[in-house]
C-alpha cells in the first residue's frame, strides 16, 4: 500500500509540474542564438533540469532518405545538456508520398512516441517535415493540446518552393538575369530530378509547388479553423536566408534561381514561404543555408556550432517557462535582462573553436565561413 501511495504521489508531482503555454520572445531567442554562436551562452542549471522533463521529436524533410546524419548533431547536443537518449525521437516522413498520404504514418509515429510517457513533446521539424508536423497538429488538436508543448518549425516549406516549380515546369524560365554557368547547372539538376520522378520516386515533390502548397494550407486552415487557437500559441517559426554567393556549386545555382525570380531564400525555400501568416510566431530570421541548422557533413559545409547554437537556444526557450528558471535568471548578479545568461564563456565549458566573436564575424563577412 505504501509503495502504491509513493507511485501515486510521484505521478501527481509530475502532472502538477507540466507546463502551460510556452512564452518565448523573438528578441530573447535572437540574443540566445547569437551568444551561443559565439560560445558565450551559459544555460542555468534549472533550465537544463527542465529540459529533462520533455520528450524531443525531430521530424525530417524532403529527401531525408538520402541524407545520413539528419539531426544527429542536434540530438547529440541535447544529450550534452542532460537529455536522455530515450527521450529523443525521430520521424522521417516519406519523400515519395504527398502530405495527405503521409498523414496516417505521421500520426501513428506521434501516438507511439507519446505512449512512452507523460512528458510533453517539443517538436523540432525541418523543411517539408515542418509542414507535416503542423498539419498533424491542426488535424489532431486534442492531441496537440494534451501532449505537445511547442512546435519549432525550422525553414519550413509552407509556401512550397520555386525549385519544385522549376522541376515540374511551373516556374519562370531562366534568362540572362542568371549567369550562363549557373543556368546550365540548374538545368542539369532539373533533368536529374525529373529522371528520379520518372522512376516513381519523390512523388511528394508535386505537393511542394507554390500553387499546390497554397491550396493545401488554405483548405486545412479552413477545415480545422477551430484548432488554430490551440495550435497557434504553440507554433514558432525559425526562418533563414543566405546570399547565393555563400553557397557552393549546385546549391549556389538553385539559390541564384530562387533569388532571381522569387526573392531572398535559404537555398531551397524563399524566405516569405517559411511561415504561415496569422498562425504562430516567427521567432527569428537567421543567416543560414537550408541544411546548415539540421544536417552534418557532407550534406552541409556549415560549421557544427550553428547546430549547437540552435539547440542551446531551443533549450533556453523551453526552459524560460519554468518559474524557478525565470527567478534564477532574474536574480543573476550580472543583469535582470533576459540576456543575462550571455557573457563570458562558462569556465567549465571551453569554447568550441577559435573562431568566435569579432574575429569570426569579420571572417564571415569576408566569406571565410561559407554558409554551405
Amino acid at each position: 500500500m505504501l509503495g502504491a501511495s509513493s507511485v501515486l504521489a510521484g505521478l501527481l508531482a509530475l502532472c502538477s509540474a507540466l507546463p502551460g503555454e510556452p512564452r518565448i520572445e523573438s528578441a530573447s531567442f535572437q540574443t540566445w542564438f547569437d551568444a551561443a554562436l559565439n560560445g558565450e551562452l551559459r544555460l542555468p542549471p534549472s533550465i537544463e533540469q527542465r529540459a529533462e522533463r520533455f520528450r524531443y521529436v525531430f521530424v525530417g524533410g524532403f529527401a531525408n532518405e538520402r541524407m545520413p546524419g539528419y539531426f544527429s548533431q542536434c540530438a547529440q547536443e541535447l544529450r550534452t545538456h542532460g537529455v536522455a537518449k530515450s527521450a529523443i525521437h525521430f520521424i522521417f516522413p516519406s519523400s515519395h508520398r504527398s502530405f495527405d498520404e503521409n498523414c496516417d504514418g505521421v500520426k501513428e509515429a506521434f501516438l507511439e512516441i507519446a505512449s512512452h510517457g507523460p512528458e510533453p513533446l517539443v517538436v523540432i521539424a525541418h523543411s517539408r517535415g515542418a509542414g507535416d508536423s503542423l498539419a498533424f497538429a491542426l488535424q489532431n488538436a486534442d492531441f496537440a493540446r494534451d501532449h505537445v508543448y511547442a512546435l519549432f518549425l525550422v525553414q519550413g516549406a509552407f509556401g512550397g518552393t520555386g525549385a519544385a516549380d522549376y522541376v515540374l515546369g511551373e516556374g519562370p524560365p531562366m534568362d540572362r538575369q542568371m549567369p550562363m554557368r549557373l543556368r546550365v547547372m540548374t538545368q542539369l539538376l532539373g533533368r536529374a530530378e525529373r529522371y528520379v520522378l520518372s522512376r516513381g520516386k519523390h512523388d511528394g515533390l508535386a505537393g511542394l509547388t507554390r500553387d499546390e502548397s497554397a491550396e493545401f494550407w488554405e483548405q486545412i486552415r479552413h477545415k480545422y479553423a477551430s484548432a488554430i487557437e490551440i495550435v497557434g500559441p504553440k507554433t514558432f517559426y525559425i526562418t533563414s536566408q543566405v546570399p547565393p554567393k555563400q553557397l557552393r556549386f549546385f546549391k549556389k545555382a538553385v539559390a541564384t534561381y530562387l533569388d532571381t525570380y522569387y526573392g531572398p531564400n535559404d537555398g531551397v525555400v524563399a524566405l516569405e514561404d517559411q511561415s504561415l501568416p496569422g498562425l504562430g510566431t516567427t521567432l527569428v530570421m537567421l543567416d543560414a543555408a537550408h541544411t546548415a541548422l539540421t544536417h552534418r557533413f557532407p550534406a552541409t559545409h556549415s560549421p557544427r556550432r550553428l547546430r549547437q547554437a540552435l539547440v542551446e537556444s531551443l533549450l533556453m526557450a523551453v526552459g524560460q517557462a519554468d518559474p524557478a528558471a525565470e527567478q534564477e535568471v532574474a536574480q543573476s548578479p550580472r543583469s535582470a535582462d533576459p540576456a543575462d545568461t550571455v557573457g563570458g564563456a562558462d569556465p567549465k565549458r571551453p569554447r568550441r573553436d577559435g573562431n568566435s566573436g569579432p574575429v569570426k564575424e569579420a571572417r564571415r563577412r569576408r566569406g571565410r565561413f561559407p554558409a554551405d
